[in-house]
């Protein structure tokens, strides 16, 4: 073989083995703008003929509508809301008084004395007396009252009211009793009754009282000069207590039934003097109640 030939394969062979990439420019031998982003300074590449276009980012929307019976009330109620007009503000008004409450006339007391008796009324139901009655009054004890009045004496303890004097019945069960405050002086005085439905005593000033039974009135009053004596308001009181607890006719006796009428009915005759007296007052008490008051002569 012939000596250039072997010359120009060596130098081939060294060419061969030289950096293959010398005449490639190198990336930081390229001057790139300083605006021109980094994807510039590489080769483009071709853009497929096929390209996938990429929807657009959806832009924020409400939440999603929730779906059956939920999702439609849901979605309701948001329209009402949405749709409502915003309340004006509510007038600030001035605090009224709280209407004061009806008064209810109270229950009409019980019927006392004639009225009672004219209406079928009876017992003392353990009520005061009304307006109007004799007894109404009350004082407290240690008052002195003008001779011929009465009244009511409250919360007091009979040991505070004098010496028992008297009862009537005469066993002091379910009747009356009499007590005397000065009962060793024969002066006027005060006096108490108990034994009334109210609880109260009866406070009257006398210097000698006496208890009359119905049977001795009517000895008195229908007897055969009786007839002429002046009637007053405890005698038209008893007229009416005899016929509707008797069932006997005005003017006459109660008869049979006497003392079932005396067990709860007794007349009071109370003196201003101890001797000789031109007049007298009389109380009738029936069932734990004073039914009528006089003055006798």
């Amino acid at each position: 073989m012939r000596p250039w030939v072997l010359i120009g394969l060596a130098v081939l062979a060294v060419s061969a083995c030289g950096d293959p990439l010398r005449d490639v420019p190198r990336l930081q031998d390229v001057e790139v703008a300083d605006e021109t982003g980094r994807a510039e300074a590489l080769p483009a590449e071709e853009a497929p003929e096929s390209v996938v276009d990429t929807p657009p980012e959806p832009a924020p929307a409400a939440e999603r509508p929730r779906g059956g019976l939920l999702g439609f009330l849901r979605r309701q109620a948001d329209a009402g809301r949405d749709s409502a007009p915003t309340p004006a503000p509510e007038p600030t008004v001035a605090a009224q008084p709280a209407p004061e409450p009806e008064e209810t006339a109270p229950d009409p007391a019980p019927r006392r004395g004639l009225a009672a008796l004219f209406g079928g009324g009876g017992g003392g139901g353990g009520r005061a007396p009304e307006p109007g009655a004799p007894d109404y009054r009350q004082v407290p004890l240690g008052t002195t009252l003008p001779y011929g009045e009465i009244a009511r004496v409250c919360d007091v303890p009979e040991r505070r009211l004098g010496r028992k004097v008297n009862a009537y019945p005469e066993s002091g069960r379910g009747g009356y009793t009499l007590y005397d405050s000065a009962p060793d002086t024969t002066g006027q005085r005060s006096f108490y009754l108990t034994g009334f439905g109210d609880g109260c005593a009866r406070q009257f000033s006398a210097a000698l009282v006496l208890f009359g039974a119905p049977s001795t009135y009517e000895q008195i009053r229908y007897a055969a000069g009786g007839a002429g004596q002046p009637t007053a308001e405890t005698d038209i009181a008893y007229e009416e207590l005899k016929s509707r607890v008797c069932r006997v006719g005005r003017g006459q006796p109660c008869g049979d039934r006497i003392g079932r009428l005396e067990r709860n009915t007794v007349f009071v005759s109370v003196y201003e003097r101890f001797g000789s007296n031109a007049r007298w007052k009389n109380i009738l008490l029936h069932d734990g109640e004073v039914v009528a008051l006089d003055m006798k002569s």
